[in-house]
């Protein structure tokens, strides 16, 4: 009861406030302090809620940018008006330096100075900043002096070089492809920083920040052609170790993959306690199966996590009694889709997982179904034809080394 009492009496003080908001003020806000993630977020929702209605546009210059970059960064932007925050610790609490100026003027509107407890940030948005709603409300009102028109920048043409086909993002205005003649053209208010991407399948590019301040200005991106080749180390289902490699024609979204899963020797820590104290955590299958197949990545080169499908088939071998090697004759084919994810931390070196089902064709039931009913971990469903779907689902594990 007492709380919704306090909302009320707030709301009260901020619905007369809210007729002097005009929606037409554009706000460039300069903050300075700790978890800015957390402060801009509740000052931005003051500035542009109902009661004040301003647009908003937070600055992205580090800390220590000059007072100039600040004003060009107004200017580009078209705010009429900047308000800058600075939050400093005093004893445990928040000590708050405040102003409210023109980028056309040298002296603020209007400035003040406020010691306040560090906020609780479910109710931040609400309670924390309304100590600045009467101060900026009585600045944008209809009676207030003035604010002078936010300044149109000076265009110019900006041109960025890279491979055709490459896709630039960056840009106020949104991402452009370059042509075929190696070059695409942009035009920019100045002064401006831009930081750009290239985006090109079999190229990586590398990212870089321009200030553009000046007529006719122009960059090339550093671009370099991706490995085609990669060997793979792996656990297969987190217990046998299995190698592979694969072939990306030209660097491209497609790969030719093979590999070989060996199940003659594995980890087996889940049946731990069922073996003597003396005995080793291993386990052993007379079989091995060759992989062969195909991926296909749906990412861009420069994603640090890359997304990828695949489908591998594979023939199963034998070596009953470790005298013999022949196809195995029960269920010699799988086929594996498969979806997978690989997270590059350095260049040329990545982790990647990968995991679907196992479709096993089966030559015959009766000898297959019976072979399982020793391994209750293992789920059988039978699909259309001569296929079972294997149950859990592949996983694997490993590092790929591109070169």
């Amino acid at each position: 009861m007492k709380r919704t009492l306090w909302l009320l009496f707030f709301l009260s003080l901020w619905a007369p406030l809210s007729a002097f908001g005009e929606g037409d003020h554009r706000v460039l806000v300069r903050y300075s302090g700790p978890s800015p993630a957390k402060y801009v977020p509740s000052l931005v929702a003051s500035l542009s809620g109902d009661r004040l209605s301003l647009r908003t546009v937070v600055s992205d210059l580090p800390a220590d940018a000059p007072q100039d970059s600040v004003v060009k960064e107004a200017q580009r932007y078209a705010c009429d008006i900047i308000l800058r925050v600075t939050i400093e610790d005093a004893s445990g609490r928040d000590q708050l330096l405040w102003s409210l100026d023109s980028p056309a003027e040298d002296i603020p509107r209007a400035s003040g100075t406020l010691v306040k407890p560090r906020p609780d940030w479910s109710a931040a948005a609400e309670l924390y900043w309304i100590f600045l709603t009467g101060p900026v409300a009585k600045a944008v009102a209809a009676d207030a002096k003035p604010w002078p028109q936010a300044l149109v920048s000076e265009q110019t043409p900006f041109t960025v070089k890279a491979r055709p086909g490459t896709q630039v993002t960056g840009f106020p205005q949104g991402p452009v492809v370059v042509d075929d003649s190696g070059e695409v053209a942009v035009t920019l208010n100045l002064p401006v920083s831009v930081y750009l991407e290239g985006h090109l399948v079999g190229w990586g590019t590398k990212p870089v920040r321009v200030y553009v301040d000046g007529r006719d200005q122009s960059v090339s991106l550093d671009q370099s052609a991706l490995p085609q080749w990669g060997l793979t180390v792996s656990l297969n289902n987190f217990a046998f170790p299995s190698i592979g490699g694969l072939w990306v024609p030209s660097g491209g979204r497609l790969a030719i993959r093979g590999q070989l899963d060996q199940y003659l020797g594995g980890l087996s820590l889940s049946a731990r306690t069922n073996v003597g104290a003396q005995s080793w955590p291993v386990q052993s299958v007379p079989l091995l199966a060759f992989q062969g197949g195909a991926s296909w990545n749906w990412s861009w080169p420069e994603d640090q996590i890359q997304f990828y499908t695949a489908l591998d088939l594979g023939l199963r071998f034998m070596f009953p009694q470790f005298k013999g090697f022949w196809l195995e004759p029960v269920a010699p084919l799988t086929i594996q889709p498969l979806a997978g994810w690989d997270y590059q931390w350095t260049q040329g070196h990545s982790l990647y997982f990968e995991i679907g089902p196992t479709l096993v064709w089966v030559s015959d039931e009766a000898a297959y179904l019976s072979s399982l009913r020793s391994n209750q971990s293992s789920l059988q469903i039978k699909l259309l034809g001569p296929f079972y779907a294997s149950l859990p689902v592949q996983a694997k594990a490993g590092y790929r080394w591109s070169f």
